[in-house]
């Protein structure tokens, strides 16, 4: 029962960093400070969760040849990942994001039906139409944007390979020092292109990096914590994230910031498709 908690959390807390990540891509953040901001911001939080971890008996790190190779992987994805959320952001709203995010999903799905991990049945075939489906009645003439599809493209496949490395990593490393080594080596890598003098003029937008970073560790902490327990329970944060998405979205009086009746339904079989894929 802790873990259906641990779900809705993490959906709620994706959802209200998506929306800061939104505010941040209209503040005009670059794609370079985003990502690095992101990357800075996070030491914090998972230097906090590495403490935790150690007092709670959760800390584990094994020094050897496959997690280094597979840090050095999650370093290129993730570089590549932060990028196109700017370039997602600046055409789609939240909901839209949260929608099409759900093809990594099913393409996981897919794979793993190949490898034989998964099997393939009516229910799973019938969720995979209903998210595809609610995935076409969501788009628009947006998608025609070139830059967009690359962005989408890009953000969607290292998203889904992002999560096969995190799976295999969590076995060697605990969820927060992965967090905290992944995040610490980008961030002296690509710290000399910055000084305090840029600081000090971006702080409106590091401040609102620091709140996302709040709500965003705290959704991808508890999406590792559930992928390093329960695989079918983490498949659930994606489609309670795009809810708690579609219900903020409505206490917005700007109606282009809300989803039309149509896209509403296009959600719903989304939202039952993900439910439905590991039934």
């Amino acid at each position: 029962m802790i873990l259906v908690y641990v779900v809705v959390l993490a959906g709620i807390f994706g959802a209200i960093g998506q929306y800061l990540d939104k505010h941040l891509v209209n503040l005009g953040i670059s794609r370079k400070d985003y990502f690095y901001y992101m990357c800075l911001t996070m030491i914090p939080f998972s230097i906090l969760m590495v403490i935790i971890e150690y007092y709670t008996g959760q800390f584990k790190f094994e020094l050897s040849f496959i997690p280094l190779i597979l840090l050095l992987v999650a370093m290129f994805l993730r570089y590549k990942k932060q990028h196109t959320i700017v370039g997602c952001l600046k055409y789609l709203n939240p909901y839209e994001d949260s929608a099409y995010l759900t093809l990594s999903i099913i393409i996981a799905f897919i794979i793993d039906v190949i490898l034989g991990i998964e099997n393939l049945g009516l229910i799973s075939v019938l969720s995979v139409l209903l998210t595809v489906i609610g995935v076409f009645i969501i788009a628009n003439s947006k998608l025609k944007i070139k830059n967009l599809q690359k962005d989408l493209l890009i953000r969607i496949l290292t998203s889904l390979l992002m999560s096969y490395v995190t799976h295999f990593m969590l076995q060697y490393w605990s969820n927060a020092v992965f967090l905290l080594i992944l995040n610490l080596v980008l961030t002296i890598i690509f710290s000399k292109e910055y000084n305090f003098n840029y600081h000090k003029e971006h702080k409106k937008i590091i401040k609102f990096v620091l709140l996302q970073q709040i709500f965003g560790f705290g959704s991808l902490y508890l999406s590792n914590y559930l992928s390093s327990n329960s695989v079918t329970l983490s498949s659930y944060v994606r489609p309670t994230s795009i809810i708690a998405v579609v219900i903020i979205s409505m206490f917005f009086k700007d109606k282009q910031k809300k989803p039309t009746l149509k896209q509403i339904l296009g959600i719903v079989l989304v939202v039952i498709g993900i439910c439905l894929i590991h039934k």
